[in-house]
């Protein structure tokens, strides 16, 4: 993101993945919404953050969290502002197996909730721009594109949640054994 723009952070996965991973940087300022669940409201907080900040705008969020405000969307879209949303997708409540849930065996049936939607038509019918991505390597030239093009573009992140978890597990035992080499 270039200096002088604004990141808008949801609730759950990115804002923890963001305080763990994220290098502090200057000429970059991060906001983050709370509420009841932490999703409450997060599109319409990043439209009006885009809106009255004047800079270039990008939200970071869940799935469940772009879906839970998905009228704003419907809403914003259309009103001449400028926003990229990049929305991780890993089918729904993937933090509950990184949380003390994950040990139980009725994970998947009281905590999972995967939605089976499509984001691409979600953002089709707010007229809103959509590119689905599966590769790294692939998200800053399409947060760039984005970032070109007027309007409201949404950058879906598919991710496997399962590979994910695992990469989160090799991360902290990699930590933990530097930790204990110092």
């Amino acid at each position: 993101m270039p200096d002088g723009s604004l990141l808008v952070v949801g609730s759950s996965l990115p804002v923890r993945d963001l305080d763990a991973y994220m290098a502090p940087r200057d000429g970059l300022a991060v906001l983050a919404n709370r509420g009841a669940r932490g999703i409450d409201g997060f599109l319409s907080t990043a439209f009006g953050a885009a809106a009255a900040s004047g800079r270039p705008t990008t939200a970071l969020c869940g799935d469940l969290t772009f879906l839970y405000d998905a009228g704003s969307l419907l809403w914003s879209a259309l009103r001449a502002i400028d926003l990229v949303v990049v929305v991780l997708n890993n089918r729904g409540g993937a933090i509950f197996s990184l949380l003390a849930q994950r040990e139980l065996p009725e994970l998947e049936e009281l905590f999972v909730t995967p939605h089976g939607l499509d984001l691409g038509a979600v953002c089709v019918a707010a007229r809103a721009g959509h590119t689905r991505i599966t590769r790294a390597s692939e998200l800053i030239p399409t947060i760039e594109a984005g970032r070109a093009n007027a309007g409201v573009q949404v950058v879906e992140v598919m991710l496997d949640p399962d590979r994910n978890l695992r990469r989160r597990d090799e991360v902290k035992a990699a930590v933990g054994r530097a930790l204990a080499q110092a």
